[in-house]
């Protein structure tokens, strides 16, 4: 497919200040670089502030983002296998980076980064996280249709029943991260994957990338609202963005968003999904029922057959005829003879229902 099956508008983002002194988000393509061609998107929260956060975010949007933009779409599987390679570079990246810090500053530097990914692919969207900047889909009518889990301790919690939904909106805790892209980690974070397939893809729908710092003063409702106005896109960012300013958000703020235009859902198979038996062979099929000339397989055995008859007709006549004595032993193995015959003639040849199904490959993340 030489084409993606997705049209988007130009995308619109913003890259706020809020209250720090500092900027330490970072995004690619950099402002006033996307078109409505650009198939990827990355959003990073660096960390650590006097750390330097902002090397460490600028370090991995521009790795990941560099191995992803390719001159022809891809699939998303092949798009998996890109954006690994491009997190590998970046954790490259950060050790060098790390260690230069860690000379020059006489004390181990501590920087790092949450990270967002997107990439229109040629058989659906492919999302990937780390962290709690988040990804959401909006559509008109019901709001937030998909948005990605935080890599965070009050999810953890609230996955063990310890913490509420509420309890987790104040909880002191709610800003700890389980995963981040960090240098010199003994096990480097990998990132969780999303294909959203486009028969999930409707005209209309919004995806944003964002920091945190866009949820930090806002829920859920309110970024609906304002996602999903009856205003160009351009505009809706506009008031996202004032209304984070006019809430009094703190943190860096930053994100990317575009507006689906249209979309074609393709008959493809979903992706990371194998071919299963079921797709390529017609359950408890019945081929002896359908009529059909005999081959020359079976030739043999029908002879077979005629030859037993007229032998049993022959037993019958010559026991009408003769002595009962001489026709003992022919009346009492023959019929067993027969009944062999006609038995292994009709045994089943082959079967295939212990191979009718295949387990599903399931991927696994950590």
């Amino acid at each position: 497919m030489s084409q993606k099956p997705l049209t988007i508008s130009t995308p619109q983002g913003f890259s706020e200040l809020g209250q720090k002194p500092n900027q330490e988000d970072a995004l690619y393509p950099a402002l006033g670089h996307a078109t409505s061609t650009t198939h990827v998107f990355v959003v990073c929260d660096g960390m650590g502030g006097h750390a330097h956060g902002e090397v460490a975010s600028s370090c991995v949007a521009q790795a990941i983002g560099q191995h992803t933009t390719l001159p022809e779409p891809c699939s998303t599987q092949q798009m998996e296998q890109h954006f690994n390679e491009g997190l590998a570079e970046a954790y490259r990246q950060l050790d060098t980076l790390d260690k230069q810090f860690d000379d020059s500053s006489g004390g181990k530097a501590t920087m790092g980064t949450t990270l967002t990914f997107l990439a229109i692919c040629t058989d659906g969207i492919l999302l990937a996280h780390i962290g709690d900047s988040r990804i959401y889909q909006f559509r008109q009518g019901k709001g937030v249709v998909y948005q990605t889990r935080d890599h965070s301790l009050v999810n953890d919690l609230i996955a063990a029943g310890e913490l509420t939904e509420a309890e987790a909106r104040t909880c002191p805790q709610r800003n700890v991260i389980t995963r981040a892209v960090q240098p010199h980690q003994p096990t480097m974070s990998k990132a969780t994957f999303k294909v959203i397939p486009y028969c999930n893809v409707a005209p209309g729908d919004v995806f944003m990338l964002c920091c945190d710092g866009i949820v930090e003063q806002l829920d859920n409702n309110d970024l609906q609202q304002i996602m999903l106005a009856n205003q160009p896109l351009g505009q809706r960012i506009d008031a996202l963005k004032q209304t984070c300013r006019t809430r009094g958000t703190r943190d860096n703020h930053s994100c990317w968003a575009f507006e689906v235009e249209k979309v074609e859902h393709t008959k493809l198979q979903p992706a990371h999904q194998p071919e299963t038996d079921e797709e390529r062979f017609t359950p408890n099929a019945q081929p002896a029922k359908q009529p059909s000339a005999p081959t020359k397989h079976t030739w043999p055995l029908v002879a077979i057959l005629v030859c037993i008859i007229l032998l049993c007709f022959g037993a019958g006549y010559m026991l009408w005829h003769k002595p009962q004595q001489t026709t003992d032993a022919p009346a009492a193995t023959m019929p067993q003879k027969v009944e062999q015959k006609v038995e292994q003639t009709t045994e089943p040849t082959d079967s295939n229902d212990s191979d009718a199904t295949q387990g599903t490959i399931t991927r696994h993340h950590k």
